[in-house]
């Protein structure tokens, strides 16, 4: 017995001395024998094998709010998987969001699942497992939660199967989690020689529906089984919408469950349920659904979910100098802390305001900047770049301050090494323990970090400012790796609308350009006089991260370091809610107090310390701030922190996140957007060695691939000749013991991972032909097993991350990895755990504070609510659609239970059957005219008169969910699915684009010969279409502005020609700018 199982079983015999201090142990109700059974398998490394979640897996602990940590084994092969145990431990219940997965001693009944969980309304009537809130210190005590049994609601299947590095002998796998390959090529059912191509020792079967031999993409994604994995006999469940924090809930398998012989599955236990759980799980007979009776019962088992709420509120208050962290609010007073030179005194000498930008001057400088082939590349002929244009013109001035925010987690220790990204965590138990202050010797102490932010506000034309009034502000949130730049060339658009805009940039986040292209950028300014403004813009918090020199736009934000990426969108949260809070002082009585301008600013004058705070012009009124209307929109990354500021923020009006998501481990196991694949999934399954043959030389060349950041990192080691198809490669971890292994593929091509942390020395083996012990799990060789080849040094000069490794030095890893085969049971279970870690952070785990379940913050007496639309473009796979839809629906804008009458059946049924949460077009569920695969349109916003013209596939009637209803709190909430492209699509086209697209359409359908004296003879230049750009940015302005009171599908905004909309503003006089 090995450490692992001693400790597992040690765990078990103390978790059943338990039971055995009562006089009597029972279970709830006894049962009889069953040939299949749940799985209680506590010696199963590395983790037991039981269902999860489960307060069998928690200890007591008195000072936890639940009563319960987490009880992990730290028994690991690896120092980074140790790590993770380490801060599970601190963890005070399970995920709210998490799998629920639930593993049996055999095969279960397939039919018998589909028969109880395929009904669209989700009937309880008949189901074979329930899950059921015990606890009766709820107000849902008792609610049975309605589950997806692989309904459609979180799909699994990819559009970029092929994308995850080479030498995969599961290239072709349409998913990454579930094995769909068939091994069984004798169809005996017993592996044999030469089957096992992917060396995991298991005879895989395709995870496949019974009776199905599927062949085509499309077949082979209906058949797929996410709801059970065939290896495992594991069933995975999850609920539809997230749980409740702080409470315990029981999960009841009923004998409805059948095992492939028919017969009902039974308990591991003469009882319905471990001893140790007789109690906790008493209050379920209270509340057993109605048709089902304790005999039914075939086993029951609870768990305890963690805190999700009390961070939020115990810094939140803290901001305001309330409760247990009000030194926050002390210590990081509600200021902004400095504005930036933005216009050049030599170009400008006479400006009184140099620090402040117009408009009409800033669109000179963007010109040049739009059309740079080396930065945005537009072209100055196409209605984009017009509208681009144009859009400046309703900007009165741009500003670039900073103010500081609270940082809670280091990056350094107090000798000022960095510290591993496990590290770099929040504290714990926020809403009892102080945050430290005031020690240099504490690494953990609370220090401010300048957070940087651009301004821009409309003109007064155009805008309530005319009135006296401070304009609406609008939060603009950047992508992923982005920064706050992207707010510049939207703000125009927005100003239209009379809404003042603001952007800053996220923890480790900044523009991340080599010297070269920053020398560029200024020289480009520094010739309309805006040098000092480049200066500004390039001012962030994005840094070196791996010692190349280039700041790494936030290489640091998703990544497989779970708890870190937990705390940094919180961190990013919490800078949102510092800046919504210091907007909130300017509220026509506060002045700014200190000289903002910096130490003798030739515009002090200007903005004197006992001017109005707000007022950024000097001339006597506030321009935004106060009790104004707050708004927040922003892609991908922008759109999840709309999710997560707007649903515990009380000073949000309105929200329009867009292509952002929920369920985050969902996100990340089908998302093939840049980086994130790198950062998590190549951290899960590196460090890999990847052999590739060079047909003309016969020379394989031997590389290893890791996570540089979050990029892909390939280093060539070696390079070997004499490899051939069938060989065995063995890659060993001489450190742990560990071993990877693989099979050459015909093409000369192979791959071996082995878990391992920086630096452990590796050795690789090759052996001729087969040369594995037939059905090992640990790649073990055969004993008589004889390499031919193996390298354990570096064979070639390796640079990395400033670390050099010269010919000869012993080989190791360059990076720390877990090693996880795709389409294995592993990586679905780290999966699975990411969710129970990420859940504080998630955005749909947070969604119902939007609108249903308003959180109020006891300290200042504020509540949350917000009006929200969720907009996803149909077919995104960065941020897979099916994410914007988990958001929706938690949020309680999709319907999942009643029938919408339009349809006869649920929105979220419509959304299912649809495709739009599977959102992979290349299964070609739907095609357009010329037989190509698209994505159906849902919404049909531009009622056909659109570039695909009125054949193209469209639901009717459009969905358009919520977008005619008012919300619980009087305005509009939607969520809505614009076709942006009819292959998919991460956001949408600027406004202009698809006026181009017109244009060029017509031009090429024209039959009138063009002329010198007839350049246009078919008007193309006039065209009028439908432009999801203008259309989409039109409406969130108008939504945005109106505080979630006004949601418009009038065909004009796609035009841009609303009758309501102002006229851009003349330019102001050149003399009056350059001198004010």
């Amino acid at each position: 017995m090995n450490m692992n199982q001693r400790f597992a079983l040690a765990l078990f015999l103390s978790a059943t001395c338990m039971a055995c201090l009562s006089p009597t142990p029972e279970g709830l109700h006894p049962i009889d024998p069953a040939d299949v059974t749940v799985k209680m398998d506590f010696e199963h490394r590395p983790l037991p094998d039981i269902p999860l979640p489960n307060d069998i897996a928690t200890r007591f602990d008195e000072t936890s709010p639940t009563k319960r940590r987490l009880n992990v084994s730290m028994m690991a092969p690896t120092y980074m998987e140790q790590e993770v145990r380490t801060l599970l431990d601190t963890l005070d219940g399970w995920g709210v969001f998490q799998p629920i997965v639930i593993p049996f001693t055999g095969p279960l009944d397939i039919q018998s699942i589909l028969d109880a969980h395929r009904d669209p309304n989700y009937g309880l009537e008949d189901d074979v497992l329930y899950l059921i809130n015990i606890d009766e210190n709820s107000q849902e005590f008792g609610r049975v939660h309605h589950l997806n049994v692989g309904n459609g609601n979180y799909p699994v299947v990819l559009e970029n199967k092929n994308k995850y590095w080479g030498g995969d002998p599961r290239k072709d796998s349409t998913s990454l989690i579930f094995d769909d390959a068939m091994e069984d090529t004798n169809g005996n059912g017993v592996l044999d020689e030469g089957e096992d191509t992917d060396a995991d020792g298991i005879l895989d079967m395709g995870n496949y529906l019974p009776g199905t031999n599927p062949t085509t993409l499309q077949e082979r994604a209906d058949a797929l089984m996410p709801f059970y994995e065939r290896e495992t006999n594991t069933l995975i469940v999850k609920p539809m919408v997230p749980l409740r924090e702080r409470t315990r809930y029981a999960v009841v398998i009923t004998k409805r469950l059948k095992d492939e012989q028919g017969n009902s599955v039974g308990s591991p236990y003469p009882y319905i349920n471990h001893l140790t759980q007789t109690e906790s799980l008493r209050p379920l007979l209270k509340k057993l659904p109605d048709g089902l009776s304790v005999d039914d019962i075939a086993y029951t088992f609870s768990f305890t979910t963690q805190t999700i709420e009390a961070d939020w509120k115990a810094l939140r208050d803290g901001l305001y100098e309330k409760g247990i962290q009000k030194n926050l609010g002390k210590d990081f007073p509600a200021k902004i802390d400095r504005l930036y030179p933005l216009r050049d005194l030599n170009y400008f000498p006479n400006t009184k305001k140099h620090y402040l930008l117009y408009g009409e001057q800033w669109r000179d400088g963007l010109g040049g900047i739009a059309t740079d082939p080396a930065i945005l590349d537009m072209d100055a002929d196409t209605q984009a770049y017009a509208d681009l244009v144009e859009s400046q013109s309703y900007i009165d001035y741009i500003v670039i301050g900073s103010y500081t925010s609270p940082q809670l987690f280091e990056r350094k220790d107090k000798d000022g090494n960095d510290l591993r990204l496990h590290m770099q965590v929040w504290p714990g138990d926020l809403e009892n323990v102080p945050l430290p202050r005031g020690s240099d010797n504490n690494a953990n102490e609370v220090h401010g970090e300048t957070v940087y932010f651009t301004l821009i506000i409309p003109r007064k034309e155009i805008s309530v400012r005319g009135e006296g009034k401070p304009a609406p502000l609008l939060i603009m949130g950047h992508g992923y790796t982005s920064n706050r730049f992207e707010l510049v060339s939207y703000a125009g658009f927005l100003a239209k609308h009379g809404v003042a805009s603001i952007a800053i940039d996220g923890p480790s986040h900044g523009i991340s350009i080599n010297e070269i292209t920053t020398e560029l950028v200024k020289g480009i300014l520094g010739n309309y006089g805006l040098s000092s403004m480049a200066t500004a813009l390039l001012e962030d918090r994005a840094f070196d991260q791996n010692n190349d020199g280039v700041k790494d736009s936030g290489a640091d934000f998703w990544t497989s370091y779970l708890f870190h990426t937990r705390d940094i969108v919180r961190q990013f949260a919490l800078d949102y809610m510092q800046l919504i809070r210091i907007f909130r002082t300017f509220d026509g009585t506060n002045t700014w107090g200190d000289n903002i301008l910096g130490p003798d600013d030739p515009d002090d004058n200007i903005l004197p310390s006992n001017g109005l705070a707000g007022d950024f012009d000097g001339d006597g009124v506030v321009d935004v701030g106060g009790d104004t209307i707050v708004g927040m929109t922003g892609g991908s990354l922008g759109g999840m922190m709309s999710m997560v500021v707007g649903a515990v923020e009380p000073h949000m009006d309105a929200i329009v996140p867009i292509a952002g998501g929920g369920g985050l481990s969902d996100i990340g196991i089908r998302s093939f957007q840049g980086g994130v694949v790198q950062a998590f999934i190549l951290r899960g399954m590196g460090p890999l060695y990847i052999g590739t043959l060079n047909a003309e030389t016969g020379v394989t060349q031997l590389e290893t691939v890791v996570p540089d950041l979050n990029s892909t990192g390939k280093r060539t080691l070696a390079n070997i000749e004499g490899i051939s198809p069938g060989d065995t490669v063995i890659a060993e971890n001489m450190v742990t013991g560990e071993r990877g292994c693989g099979y050459v593929a015909e093409d000369g091509s192979f791959r071996v991972a082995v878990a391992s942390d920086y630096g452990d020395e590796t050795e690789i083996s090759f052996y001729s032909g087969i040369q594995l012990i037939l059905g090992s799990t640990e790649c073990e060789p055969k004993p008589e097993a004889e390499a031919y080849r193996t390298v354990d040094t570096f064979e070639e000069d390796v640079s990395y991350q400033g670390q050099e490794f010269t010919a000869g030095m012993r080989l190791e890893a360059l990076e720390e990895g877990l090693g996880l085969r795709r389409t294995s049971p592993a990586l679905r279970r780290f999966q699975g755990l990411g969710q129970l870690v990420l859940d504080p952070a998630d955005p749909a785990v947070l969604a119902p504070h939007l609108l249903d379940e308003p959180m109020t913050y006891e300290g200042t007496g504020e509540t949350t609510g917000t009006h929200t639309v969720v907009l996803t473009t149909t077919g995104d796979m960065n941020v897979p659609a099916s994410s914007g839809v988990t958001h929706a629906r938690a949020a309680g804008l999709i319907e999942y239970l009643e029938d919408d009458p339009r349809y006869g059946k649920p929105q979220n049924q419509v959304l299912i059957d649809s495709h739009v949460a599977e959102a992979v077009h290349t299964l070609g569920r739907y095609t357009d005219g010329n037989g190509n695969p698209v994505h159906l349109d849902v919404e049909n916003f531009g009622n056909s008169n659109d570039k695909w013209g009125a054949d193209y596939p469209r639901l009717d009637p459009p969905l358009r969910i919520g977008m005619d209803t008012k919300d619980a709190l009087g305005g509009y909430s939607a969520a809505i699915f614009p076709l942006t492209n009819a292959t998919g699509q991460h956001g949408f086209d600027p406004p202009g684009a698809f006026t181009d697209d017109a244009i060029d359409k017509c031009k090429s359908e024209c039959a009138t010969d063009v002329t010198d004296e007839n350049p246009d003879p078919c008007d193309c230049a006039n065209v009028q279409a439908y432009d999801v750009g203008r259309f989409l940015f039109n409406m969130i302005g108008q939504y945005l502005a109106s505080g979630g009171q006004t949601l418009s599908t009038d065909a004009c905004l796609g035009t841009n020609d609303c009758e309501s909309f102002p006229a851009a503003p003349e330019d102001r006089e050149a003399t009056f700018l350059d001198s004010n």
